[in-house]
């Protein structure tokens, strides 16, 4: 018999080759968030616990700080000159409106990630379903009973995607008035023409998951 236990693992092949490239991909986006944490001074980890009462007294911070600034710099009081900080009330409006569409964007950033990893995810989920209808049929076949544990377990992430899907159904909500359209070529910041192109494919892959469940649902 062939002592294997010291073959080294293989250095190439698909799996390989996805998992190269997409620490390459990890390693590019983990380098670009420690940049962005070093770029802001005094970066504070969010705090879900304190988020919607720092939220509340946020608003009411950038609708008074310029009256405030104006006031101070203007009346200059002789009493406690120091009760209200021009400079930090000064650079607090600054970064309002400069760094918060910012953080939007990098918010829409996460978002869209994920968004491309799960439409990676659901092609992948449509030929698994495929290939479980596939084997669905042979199992029943002479020999095909060496598939009855994977046919077994595809029938319970089947029946508990299916589970998970009539919970989580709502009533269509009502439309509301249509909005006006938009000026011609306003398509939001950094978008690009493959918008539609992306939307398109999305929801193909969404179509095509559907059928495949009912594929395997439906005998």
């Amino acid at each position: 018999m062939t002592d294997t236990s010291n073959t080294p693992a293989s250095t190439t092949g698909p799996a390989v080759t996805a998992a190269t490239a997409t620490e390459t991909i990890a390693a590019q986006l983990l380098t670009a968030l420690a940049n962005l944490q070093s770029i802001m001074p005094g970066l504070l980890k969010y705090d879900k616990r304190q988020s919607p009462r720092i939220s509340a007294s946020a608003k009411f911070g950038a609708q008074s700080i310029m009256p405030t600034v104006t006031m101070i710099t203007t009346v200059q009081p002789e009493k406690d000159p120091v009760l209200f900080n021009v400079a930090a009330g000064q650079l607090a409006k600054e970064s309002d409106d400069q760094l918060t569409p910012l953080a939007e964007k990098f918010a829409e950033f996460a978002v869209d990630l994920q968004y491309t990893i799960d439409t990676m995810l659901s092609n992948v989920a449509v030929q698994a379903l495929q290939t479980y209808r596939w084997a669905q049929h042979v199992v029943k076949q002479p020999g095909g009973e060496v598939l009855q544990s994977y046919v077994d377990q595809m029938s319970r992430a089947v029946k508990k995607t299916m589970n998970h899907r009539k919970s989580a159904a709502a009533p269509a909500p009502t439309p509301g008035p249509a909005k006006p359209a938009g000026p011609a070529g306003a398509q939001g910041f950094l978008a690009s023409n493959l918008g539609a192109t992306n939307k398109d494919e999305a929801e193909d892959v969404a179509d095509r998951f559907e059928q495949a469940l009912r594929d395997v649902t439906e005998e």
